[in-house]
């Protein structure tokens, strides 16, 4: 259910979120009902990225198939074992990937019928070019839930699609004839693969942690404000309890008094 949140039109997320979140608390599901209650509605940019990954499955794949490949050779770039011909050659076909993704942007309408402006088309390009280094931003392209906009910023990739290889150290050249053996950059590759899984992984256990704190934080913020409305409801109840007591006293003496009074009434009425 969650995930066809984000397939919806922007303006149609928050309502259907909301209902979600009533239906899940409703149910007793209190921690399911607040993370999605916290889903944030995608802007405009990662509406339209979001499209891109859930309806050009094969495009997508293409994209995040050469961004990782960019970004081992970027690191066998930063190691000296990748040529500056290498990283140019991998950045343009992550580059050309992005353009063939992106050429399909202009064929979602919203709901109005009009298509994406060039101001969304472009922060839609940007967060692309982000994607590249950042795994929190890739997970979320991935499963087509992105909720805002990303700025590409990183070593070896501009924000323009241009590479930049890592300067050769004190009297060194980089030769660009020069190539690495074929053991040294597979095992390079592999731990370069290694390490960024590692840190998808944390990363996304971070994210997954910050969203449950947040969760529980906002469970804590509910059970106060439950809290303060039962001491108040309790404080009311207590002065109704004593009103009715005093009542009861009061109707009590009354009910004395009358009895004095028909005991009198009848003592009379029985004279001889």
């Amino acid at each position: 259910m969650v995930d066809e949140l984000y397939g919806l039109p922007p303006d149609e997320f928050t309502p259907h979120r909301d209902e979600l979140a009533k239906e899940l608390r409703a149910t007793g599901k209190r921690d399911e009902a607040a993370w999605v209650k916290a889903l944030r509605r995608p802007s405009a940019a990662a509406w339209l990225v979001n499209q891109l990954a859930r309806t050009q499955k094969s495009d997508t794949r293409r994209l995040l198939e050469r961004g990782d490949a960019l970004r081992v050779t970027q690191e066998r770039a930063l190691a000296r074992q990748a040529s500056r011909e290498e990283l140019a050659g991998a950045t343009q076909e992550y580059a050309e990937a992005m353009r063939t993704l992106l050429s399909k942007a202009p064929g979602f309408l919203d709901r109005r019928g009009a298509p994406p402006s060039q101001i969304t088309i472009e922060r839609a390009a940007e967060t692309l070019r982000a994607i590249l280094l950042d795994d929190v931003a890739r997970a979320g392209f991935a499963a087509g839930r992105l909720t805002r906009e990303r700025r590409a910023a990183g070593l070896g990739f501009a924000a323009g699609g241009r590479a930049t290889a890592a300067p050769a150290g004190p009297g060194k050249t980089t030769k660009p004839g020069k190539r690495p053996k074929a053991g040294a950059t597979a095992a390079t590759t592999k731990e370069v693969k290694r390490r960024a899984q590692e840190r998808a992984r944390a990363r996304a256990v971070a994210t997954e942690a910050r969203s449950h704190h947040r969760a529980r934080q906002r469970d804590v913020s509910e059970a106060q404000r439950d809290v303060r409305e039962a001491e108040r409801e309790l404080e009311r109840a207590h002065r109704r309890l004593e009103r009715a007591k005093q009542a009861l006293e009061r109707a009590r003496d009354k009910e004395a008094d009358a009895g004095k009074r028909l005991a009198q009434a009848e003592a009379t009425a029985n004279r001889p």
